[in-house]
């Protein structure tokens, strides 16, 4: 199971694979105002750059899954190279069937609601990860 090679061959020089740029992450990571150690699931993870810039920045942990070989890989890289290989994990695997083995405190995806054949069925997909009652807001 792997994305087709175009697509990694297109893609394997980015670290963020969808539309948001670094400042976009970063800000959508604050405004979220969830505390340090809040558990993340990354549905769709690619290169791992949300996760792991979110565990750097905002001591957050985590674990993201991606369809791709080479695109787990660089998010491996890419904990090591900030430091955040203890905070977060990277698993081989198809995200549209997906649901974390314990309840995590924010289940996301961005940019590829194709898990969840669209909007409704990626955050359904989403919602049966979330610890019940929600996360500690952080204000």
């Amino acid at each position: 199971m792997d994305l087709p090679r175009i697509f990694t061959i297109r893609e394997s020089s980015h670290r963020i694979h969808n539309p948001l740029t670094p400042a976009k992450f970063a800000a959508l990571g604050q405004a979220l105002h969830l505390a340090p150690g809040t558990r993340v699931l990354d549905l769709a993870s690619g290169s791992g750059e949300m996760l792991c810039t979110w565990a750097r920045d905002l001591g957050f942990t985590g674990t993201g899954v991606d369809i791709s070989t080479a695109f787990t890989a660089q998010a491996r890289a890419r904990a090591v190279e900030l430091g955040v290989d203890d905070r977060v994990e990277f698993v081989h695997g198809d995200a549209s069937g997906h649901v974390a083995d314990e309840p995590v405190d924010l289940a996301a995806c961005v940019g590829a609601t194709w898990i969840g054949d669209g909007v409704a069925g990626t955050a359904e997909l989403l919602g049966r990860s979330l610890r019940p009652g929600g996360p500690d807001v952080d204000r």
